[in-house]
């Protein structure tokens, strides 16, 4: 019995241990047409955020998967950018938009085997169009609901890439994902400020 109670106690505290699908903090390594950007990344399985520093300019990145809802934040002048995720603006401040939009426009996925990039068991996949053209390679991690590398082929310099290295648990609230008080939110659609 005592046996038993041990057991089950550790199972208890394996479970209780274990990460949610999908969160996670990171640091992303961002390459477009050779010039490197250095990405904080926080996942919660439906939603994402990305922090940077460009040029002494901070910026905050926060992407809502199930409304397609993107704000771009610029801390220093208290303003929000709405967009949505299939928009340029956002599809060129995030690689994954990029990828899904592709996806959705009629792109074909094909699994063609795993590997581990920085020590996570990715399923490698390669993304085409219908006229049979390779437009990504990805390496998603289904542990983490998330690609862990990318590599794009549309470039034509040949050096857009992303990859998540520093993977740590992380547990989400909600605050991460809304736009701070004060901040004067412009909807791209209308360029009108909304608060």
């Amino acid at each position: 019995m005592k046996t038993y109670y041990s057991i089950m106690t550790a199972l208890l505290i394996c479970t209780l241990s274990v990460n949610v699908l999908g969160q996670f903090q990171a640091t992303m390594k961002y390459t477009l047409s050779g010039k490197e950007k250095h990405f904080k990344v926080f996942n919660d399985e439906n939603r994402y955020r990305y922090e940077f520093n460009e040029d002494g300019q901070e910026g905050v990145v926060i992407v809502l998967n199930k409304t397609g809802e993107v704000y771009i934040l610029m801390p220093q002048q208290k303003m929000a950018m709405k967009t949505i995720s299939t928009s340029i603006m956002s599809m060129a401040n995030d690689p994954v938009s990029a990828y899904d939009y592709q996806l959705q426009q009629g792109g074909i996925e094909k699994e063609v085997g795993r590997e581990v990039i920085n020590g996570i068991d990715c399923v490698k996949k390669e993304l085409y169009t219908e006229s049979n053209q390779l437009l990504y390679t990805i390496w998603y991690s289904e542990k983490y609901a998330f690609p862990i590398k990318m590599v794009s082929h549309m470039d034509v310099t040949g050096n857009t890439s992303m990859e998540l290295t520093d993977i740590k648990d992380w547990t989400p609230d909600d605050a991460s994902f809304s736009i701070p008080e004060g901040y004067t939110i412009m909807d791209q659609k209308t360029m009108m400020p909304e608060h």
